[in-house]
């Protein structure tokens, strides 16, 4: 779906998945984007194996990928300061100092709260390890009886 570059939203959701530990440098175009065209609260959620939620002691594949955050604090806190400093960075670079940005980190086997897409404008989503976004609007995610949101473009 195409609309101006200039287009801006009140809220938006960035959805991106991350293959590994080390700040997503590859993200920056997206994130820099999204905080670009948005006004008021960007919230970017990050997608990884690394994030899986251990629930069992016998581990399913899924939550044994998954790393311990407290044993890899550096890492994950490296992650968090680097998108939120590219966001924020953009929204001062716009003069829009008041913006609030989130970022969540969630791990594949875990549901979203169903509520984190509610009054927001436009999902940006990064898929295929592109550096650009795919832009889908809200009205075309739902969310399954699982809490998961499901983007669909736009024909």
């Amino acid at each position: 779906m195409a609309f101006p570059s200039t287009q801006t939203f009140e809220r938006s959701i960035l959805l991106a998945s991350l293959p590994n530990l080390s700040p997503p440098h590859f993200l920056d175009p997206a994130i820099s984007w999204a905080a670009k065209h948005t006004r008021t609260r960007l919230v970017i959620v990050l997608f990884s194996r690394h994030f899986n939620v251990r629930q069992q002691a016998t581990l399913s594949v899924l939550e044994h990928q998954a790393v311990s955050r407290t044993k890899s604090w550096d890492a994950v806190q490296k992650i968090l300061m680097h998108v939120y400093v590219q966001a924020t960075k953009m929204s001062q670079e716009i003069d829009n100092v008041l913006m609030d940005v989130d970022v969540v980190l969630k791990g594949l086997n875990e549901d979203l709260d169903s509520s984190l897409g509610n009054d927001m404008d436009i999902c940006f989503r990064v898929t295929g390890g592109e550096t650009y976004p795919i832009i889908i609007h809200l009205d075309n995610i739902s969310y399954s009886s699982s809490s998961r949101i499901y983007c669909r473009s736009t024909p």
